[in-house]
């Protein structure tokens, strides 16, 4: 795609002239009309939980004459970013959503948007996991798995597998996908106390056992990723890696960290396209972790992190504080590249990430941002009255467009992927 540079004399009156607006600035950098994918759409939910879906580059919305989606679901959206997935935990229900934007790489095609007609049904459907193309949904009410392949969604035939009589006892776990079809499950110990599993097994798709580590045993595990390489697993003495070779071992805690609450890393992230795992700890901050070098490295230490999430390709990593300042971190270097006061609108479900227990707060930590989505170059915020959406470059943090919220706007999410 072209870009256009600006002149150094362009960007020095631009910058004079911010210095006295009071809104942040449209800052001249590279064309966002022409650096942003054609095919990237904001799904955007209203009051009534109604989705449309705007481009941000023509500022087109539309709204699908399509039912809603439940008023108390989580929604994922899943690696290629066609699908949003629709998790009714309290009431059993997973639903999948089309958003008709199909990738073919160097190409893509938008057909219209469509509930799929197949629905999961499994006891308290909680934790949510996609790598390459593969959904795995752990189920907390009875230690069941779902899995459905986004490449058989396509089809009329589409129905999701629920995977069960694993063995591994109810609890609040977690599971996702590797490479060679294998699923890392969480297992519970028998007659151990709490809600939380102690190990992880590495399973084929029929729920049979390729492989265990019996010296890797914790006092609790909450929250995993995988890049399809590596899954890692959040837990009290560190994290516990499973690889795709078959290898399960646990990377121990490095100081700060610790078992004690708050003081360990219970929601992890990552994305398909980077090696390192992204850990969150509510009193500690943020870790970068490498499976491959059995290493775990403070990225931002700080008690006072609202929400972090990754771009669309994980190039970026976006951590925001509760008093609203944005920070951006390249993955590669894990070199911070902007820092700046954002103005966002509050999450309707705010309190959840506040209040309640440990656990549900790390719950919570994994879902999306609903006021904050990032594309591969471009982070979209919704604004504090929800009536404007700003679009800032993800290197520096400048504003370089601002469009309007269609009337009623509450959660936005990125959907939609850049061709190569």
């Amino acid at each position: 795609m072209k870009k256009y540079y600006a002149f150094a004399s362009a960007l020095l009156f631009a910058s004079l002239i911010g210095c006295q607006e009071k809104e942040d600035p449209i800052v001249e950098e590279p064309n966002f009309g022409e650096t942003e994918s054609e095919w990237v759409r904001l799904a955007l939910w209203n009051e009534n939980s109604k989705l449309g879906l705007l481009n941000p580059v023509s500022e087109e919305f539309a709204q699908p004459d399509l039912p809603a989606f439940s008023t108390t679901s989580a929604n994922y959206v899943t690696s290629s970013g066609r699908y949003i997935v629709s998790m009714e935990r309290a009431e059993g229900n997973v639903r999948f959503f089309d958003s008709g934007l199909e990738n073919h790489s160097d190409h893509g095609h938008a057909y219209s948007p469509k509930w799929l007609s197949a629905t999961a049904v499994a006891p308290l459907p909680t934790h949510f996991s996609s790598t390459s193309g593969n959904i795995v949904i752990f189920n907390d009410g009875d230690g069941s798995v779902t899995l459905a392949r986004e490449t058989n969604m396509e089809t009329p035939s589409f129905t999701p597998t629920i995977i069960s009589g694993l063995g591994n006892g109810v609890h609040h776990g977690a599971a996702t996908w590797l490479k060679g079809n294998k699923l890392a499950v969480t297992f519970k110990d028998e007659g151990t106390e709490g809600s939380l599993p102690q190990r992880v097994k590495l399973l084929d798709l029929s729920g049979d056992l390729i492989s265990e580590n019996e010296e890797v045993s914790v006092t609790g595990i909450h929250g995993d990723a995988s890049n399809g390489d590596f899954a890692v697993f959040g837990a009290t003495e560190g994290v516990v890696v499973a690889g795709a070779d078959d290898q399960i071992k646990l990377i121990a805690n490095p100081s700060p960290l610790e078992s004690t609450s708050g003081n360990w890393m219970g929601t992890i992230k990552g994305n398909d396209n980077i090696s390192k795992f992204y850990g969150y700890a509510s009193q500690q901050g943020i870790f970068e972790i490498d499976p491959i070098a059995n290493t775990i490295k403070p990225i931002f230490l700080s008690n006072n992190i609202k929400t972090y999430l990754l771009s669309a390709d994980g190039g970026h990593l976006i951590v925001q504080t509760k008093d609203n300042v944005v920070k951006v971190f390249d993955t590669t270097s894990g070199i911070e590249l902007a820092s700046k006061p954002v103005t966002v609108a509050e999450n309707v479900n705010a309190g959840a990430r506040k209040a309640g227990d440990e656990l549900e707060h790390y719950r919570m930590m994994n879902e999306e941002n609903p006021v904050l989505t990032a594309s591969e170059n471009f982070l979209y915020v919704l604004e504090a009255d929800k009536t404007k959406i700003h679009v800032r470059n993800l290197k520096t943090l400048n504003t370089v467009a601002i469009m309007d919220a269609p009337s009623g706007t509450v959660n936005l999410a990125r959907v939609g992927f850049q061709t190569k």
